[in-house]
Formats: structure tokens, C-alpha cells, sequence
């Protein structure tokens, strides 16, 4: 197996254990019977840790390359699976949430780092699609995983299962089995200097793909409680509401399926603004029509920019990151991102309550095809990397 392989599948195992036992987390919360405020708290600390630490655990992994980071991250989800299956306490899943969460930000974190610096410069777009398309699968396949275990073995033996897959990246790096691509020099980049994280963001090449990445994050985070939120109000099922979420996901899985040839055909940019032209679409038309097959359609819309965006976005900050700060620059996307999962929906949960979720819809369409708008300008630049020629 390939390194590159190799790696993306050890993403993968963390990325199921950490989906697997965030949906185990919340049923077991639920089966000990605590409240819809302590479930909601439980679920926010999967992310909140890492809002607050993912720029400076950034610089560390920057200093200390793949190896050690990712070790001690898989150690760590490992650990807090094992602490959730052997206390059968609500109060032991204040610990096992942070861990899990905050080790798990750890690990994609440093896989970003890592991923890039497989092969030349124009394959990392495909590399990150490889990446995305492992961790989607994932992301669907934990709690999956994790039900099953939970109906035929209970929610400790479900802890405990997922904390062994989480371990696989531990035994298979432990024992040197995973080559690492060499890192780049450390020194000065041009157009950049040694000021803290944040004021790289004043450098236009990388505000723009953050502009897109937060967009992405902001936008899931919309699409995962407005789509079931206007199904329920249209009146059709829960079988077809998870129906269409299903829909989506596979316009996600498919594009990211076909990442590779499309990235060797076309420049990054373009197909970023294609790809927030599909969002914009999707959730301009959806308020329109309560017809199924039409949602169905849309969603798949939608899908399928949001496959691109992610894996795009990422490509394009690595692009643009000092080549020995790239951690340090995934960690400030880390903590926007977690930052944008807890207020967006809070935000726009207000706003559709007050004038209907039509204006949530039109809001977001309105936002993301603006900066498509916007970014049409970087069509036609000159770039270095990723085949931005």
C-alpha cells in the first residue's frame, strides 16, 4: 500500500471512532436519561477545546513534525473511549468528549500538515480529495458502526470498539510501518514574517481560501438542522428527511469520487466558484417547492459543491501557508471552524424562528454566491502550486 494510502486510511479509522462515539455519546446520555441542556453541552465539547488551543497545538506540530503529534492524538481518543466504556457515569462523559474531540482536531490537524507534502505540489488538490473522500466515508460509517455495536453489545462494549479502532493508527505508526514525506525547510517565506498566527490573514492569497473553508464549515453546519427543520415543516417524513441528508451525502462522496480527474482538467479557483455557484443554487431553490423529487435534486445540488469546497479550500491555504507554519494556519481554520459549528446555528435558528426559515435559506444563498462573485477575480491569477499556473 501506498504511503499516501496508508495514511489516508489511518485518517479514516480516527475520523470513525471520533463520528462513532460522538452518536454513542449522545444515546448513552439518553439512556441515563439527562436532559436536552446536558446532551447539547456533552456535544459542544467535542469542539470547544480545540477552539481555543487548535493555533498554538498548530505552531507545536509545526515544530515537531508528524510523527510525535499524531501519536500522541491517537493515545489520547484512544484513552478517553476506554475512560467512556469502563465508567458507566453521565459524569465521566465531561472528560471523554474533550479528549476524544479536542485529540481528534489534533489528528486532522497534523494529517493536513502531512497530506500536502505527499508527491508535487500540483497533486496536493487530489491528495486532499483522496483525504476527504476517506474521512466522508468515515464520517458515515461511525455511527453506523457504532449502532450496531450498541444494539448487540451495549454503549460500554460500543466505547470500547471504537477506542480500538482509534488505536490502529497508534500500533501501525508505533511500529514504523508509515513512511512520512520529508518536510520543507524551515525559514522565511517571501511575503510573510514570524508575527503572530492570525495576522497571516492579512495576506489576500490566504484570507480568500479561509473566506471559502469557513463558508464550507458554516454552511454544513446550516444545512445539518434547516433541511430536517423545513422537511418537518412541509410535513413529509423522518424516513425522508434522513432520505434527503442521505441524498446530499452522496452528492458529497460523489464529487469528492471524482476529484482527481477534475483537478487535472481544471484550476483550482474555477472550480471553487462553480462550487459555491451550486451551493447558492441549492439553497435559493429549496424554500420554492415542497415536491420532493425537486428537493432531491437540490440537495444532490448542493452536495456536490460542498464536495468541492472542502478539500479545494484546504488545497489552496496550503498553497498560500508559509511552508513551515502549514499547521499553525490549519489550526486557525480548526477554530474558526468550531467556532462557526456553534454560533451559525444558534444564529440562524433566531432568524428563522423571528421570520421563517425562507429568509435562512435566501440569506445563505445570497452570502455564498456573493463570494463567488467575488472570487472570479482569482479565476484568471497566477498562482504557485496545486496547478495554479
Amino acid at each position: 500500500m501506498k504511503p499516501l494510502h496508508l495514511h489516508v486510511l489511518l485518517v479514516s479509522c480516527n475520523q470513525l471512532a471520533m463520528s462513532g462515539s460522538r452518536m454513542t455519546v449522545m444515546l448513552y446520555a439518553a439512556y441515563l436519561q439527562a436532559s436536552p441542556v446536558v446532551i447539547g453541552l456533552l456535544a459542544g465539547l467535542f469542539g470547544l477545546v480545540s477552539a481555543f488551543v487548535a493555533v498554538p497545538v498548530g505552531r507545536w506540530i509545526d515544530r515537531m513534525g508528524p510523527r510525535k503529534p499524531l501519536l500522541l492524538a491517537s493515545v489520547m481518543v484512544t484513552i478517553g473511549g476506554i475512560i467512556a466504556g469502563l465508567q458507566e457515569d453521565l459524569a465521566v462523559l465531561f472528560l471523554a468528549c474533550p479528549l476524544i474531540g479536542t485529540f481528534n482536531s489534533m489528528f486532522q490537524m497534523t494529517s493536513d500538515q502531512t497530506v500536502g507534502r505527499f508527491g508535487e505540489p500540483k497533486d496536493r488538490p487530489a491528495n486532499f480529495a483522496l483525504q476527504a473522500l476517506g474521512m466522508s466515508a468515515a464520517t458515515l460509517a461511525g455511527p453506523l458502526v457504532a449502532g450496531l455495536a450498541i444494539d448487540h453489545l451495549g454503549h460500554s462494549s460500543a466505547f470500547l470498539l471504537l477506542a480500538a479502532i482509534a488505536s490502529i493508527p497508534l500500533i501501525v505508526i508505533g511500529l514504523g510501518l508509515l513512511d512520512f514525506p520529508q518536510a520543507p525547510q524551515r525559514g522565511r517565506t517571501e511575503g510573510f514574517d514570524a508575527a503572530p498566527g492570525w495576522t497571516l490573514l492579512r495576506q489576500q492569497r490566504l484570507r480568500r481560501p479561509y473566506i471559502v473553508a469557513t463558508m464550507s464549515n458554516a454552511v454544513w453546519s446550516v444545512v445539518n438542522f434547516m433541511i430536517p427543520l423545513y422537511g418537518a415543516q412541509i410535513g413529509i417524513s423522518a424516513t425522508r428527511i434522513g432520505t434527503l441528508m442521505a441524498c446530499m451525502c452522496g452528492g458529497v462522496v460523489g464529487t469528492r469520487a471524482l476529484m482527481q480527474p477534475l483537478v487535472r482538467r481544471f484550476k483550482p479557483w474555477p472550480l471553487v466558484v462553480l462550487a459555491q455557484v451550486l451551493i447558492g443554487i441549492g439553497f435559493f431553490g429549496i424554500p420554492f417547492t415542497a415536491e420532493y423529487a425537486a428537493l432531491v435534486s437540490l440537495v444532490i445540488i448542493m452536495g456536490l459543491g460542498l464536495g468541492l469546497t472542502g478539500p479545494l479550500s484546504t488545497s489552496l491555504m496550503y498553497d498560500a501557508s508559509p511552508p513551515d507554519r502549514v499547521a499553525e494556519v490549519v489550526g486557525m481554520r480548526m477554530t474558526i471552524a468550531n467556532i462557526a459549528q456553534a454560533v451559525v446555528p444558534l444564529l440562524f435558528g433566531a432568524v428563522g424562528s423571528v421570520f421563517g426559515v425562507g429568509p435562512v435559506f435566501w440569506t445563505v444563498a445570497a452570502i455564498v454566491l456573493g463570494d463567488a462573485w467575488s472570487n472570479r477575480s482569482e479565476i484568471g491569477k497566477k498562482g504557485r502550486g496545486s496547478g495554479l499556473t
